[in-house]
Formats: C-alpha cells, sequence, structure tokens
C-alpha cells in the first residue's frame, strides 16, 4: 500500500512535468498560459506538500517546509511573465519583482 502511494505519488508527478512542458514551453497560447500558470504552480506545490506529509518527517521540520512553501509558492506566481511576441515564459532571478523584458526577445513585457 505505501510503496503503491508513493509510485501514485510519482506518475501525478511525471504527468504534471510532461504537461507543462507542452503547455508552458511548447504552447502558444499567451492568454491560456497566463490563466493555468496560478492553477499549475498551486497543484504541484500541493503534490510536493503531499509527498512531504506523506514522508512524515518530525513535526517540527514538516511545518517548516509546508509553511515556507507558501511565501515561494506566491513568490514563483509573481515573478513569471509571458511574452505577447513569443510566448515564452520569463522569470526574474531573485524573485523581488516581476521581470520588465523578455528573456527570449528582448520585448518589453
Amino acid at each position: 500500500m505505501q510503496q503503491n502511494l508513493m509510485i501514485i505519488f510519482a506518475a501525478i508527478w511525471l504527468a504534471m512535468a510532461a504537461g507543462s512542458y507542452m503547455l508552458f514551453q511548447r504552447g502558444t497560447d499567451v492568454a491560456r498560459k497566463r490563466r493555468l500558470w496560478p492553477i499549475y504552480t498551486i497543484a504541484s506545490n500541493v503534490v510536493i506538500g503531499a509527498v512531504i506529509v506523506y514522508l512524515q518527517p518530525p513535526m517540527a521540520m514538516m511545518l517548516g517546509l509546508l509553511a515556507f512553501m507558501v511565501p515561494l509558492t506566491w513568490l514563483t506566481i509573481r515573478s513569471t511573465k509571458f511574452c505577447d511576441g513569443c510566448g515564452n515564459p520569463s522569470r526574474s532571478p531573485f524573485f523581488m519583482k516581476p521581470p520588465e523584458k523578455c528573456s527570449h526577445c528582448q520585448r518589453k513585457l
């Protein structure tokens, strides 16, 4: 049972990774990317959080990791922008502010 659950987590994670690649790296619909990016980011971090809970680390470590994931998720969503010109994602290097120009085509975002 426990091994099956870990296999299920791995299958979900691989499916999300493949879907992410197809949608956010290869896809061309910028409006869809902008709409689905927050949902995907939250869902992937929920899966990571479920694995952390499943592994049952010491309580203080588990709560610390889960608490750390919340602002990290918000900063990831906030610092990722999609270019209207080429459709590629651009991220600011230190999460402090959203990028101002596309890292691929140098167009203003």
